[in-house]
């Protein structure tokens, strides 16, 4: 007889959990409604946490992907840093038109937006005007931070991540997620100081949050709560 349980997880949503005793090892699957889990019976709440911990990154990806909104001429993306929309044109041909951080798609008024190939298109598109916003902007502005309170980093690069804001390797370098430019300007101003202070504290000591304390006037531990409201996706 299998057992089930329902309930909400303040990371991941809704979650069941069924207990089946022809179970070797703890199988976790990802739909639409929920994060579905199947234990042995022998398995117990720090497993299922140990489980959830290892592949918490995987899961949350997927749950995105999942989520993903449809991108039509009602798509809106109107962030501080990015701004995108998506128009019909008089023209038979599509074309990007940049005005600073707004991007504008100009789509044929015959051209179907809606099947699955056209989605993943306007997703590249998307992507592709974010990554060329975020290289206009994001160097830019970690080398005014590291210079402001003399931090010094090798190198940056940009990335399209699903699971983490942004790195920095013990040689120095940091990498930056395209996302971040979805984010208000404070909070991509937390996340490029926290990598900064990745070059004198590679880890998440006390010293750590002591320093990154004092570049964001004691709001550390809050600006980290506000972070994690956000997704590394649109």
């Amino acid at each position: 007889m299998l057992a089930k349980s329902r309930f909400t997880h303040p990371e991941y949503g809704e979650i069941e959990i069924t207990r089946n005793p022809r179970a070797r090892r703890i199988i976790l699957r990802v739909r639409p409604d929920a994060l579905y889990i199947t234990l042995p019976l022998r398995a117990t709440e720090k497993d299922l946490a140990k489980a959830l911990d290892e592949c918490g990154g995987r899961l949350k990806a997927q749950q995105q992907l999942m989520q993903r909104p449809v991108i039509d001429y009602s798509f809106r993306i109107d962030a501080p840093l990015f701004k995108f929309s998506i128009e019909p044109a008089t023209r038979d041909k599509f074309s990007i038109r940049r005005e600073g951080e707004r991007t504008t798609l100009l789509c044929p008024a015959t051209a179907s937006l809606a099947d699955e190939r056209r989605q993943e298109w306007l997703r590249k598109i998307i992507l592709n005007a974010m990554r060329e916003r975020a290289k206009e902007v994001l160097p830019a502005r970690l080398q005014q931070l590291a210079a402001m309170h003399n931090l010094h980093y090798t190198s940056v690069s940009l990335r399209d991540s699903r699971t983490r804001w942004g790195s920095c390797s013990s040689r120095g370098t940091i990498s930056l997620n395209i996302h971040l430019v979805l984010l208000p300007q404070t909070l991509v101003d937390y996340v490029l100081l926290h990598e900064l202070c990745h070059t004198v504290e590679m880890n998440h000591s006390e010293r750590f949050w002591a320093k990154l304390d004092t570049l964001v006037m004691g709001d550390s531990r809050a600006l980290r709560k506000i972070l994690r409201g956000y997704k590394c996706s649109f």
